[in-house]
């Protein structure tokens, strides 16, 4: 399963990729993969959470 957590993982493995490579136009399309990583997991974080911050119940719950 692919969560957040994972998704800030491979942002992270992309950025400590992107050191070895030395040709700039191709280490900028990894860095620019890394933030495209970084920001999914954040907006699934944001649409993840209630006006007060809350965390949404279970959608597997609702789907049953």
């Amino acid at each position: 399963m692919i969560t957040t957590k994972s998704l800030r993982f491979f942002a992270a493995d992309c950025l400590a990729d992107a050191w070895l490579i030395e040709d700039p136009s191709q280490r900028d399309v990894v860095v620019n993969i890394a933030r495209s990583w970084a920001k999914t997991a954040e907006a699934i974080d944001m649409r993840g959470r209630g006006a007060r911050g809350e965390a949404l119940p279970d959608l597997r719950n609702k789907l049953n």
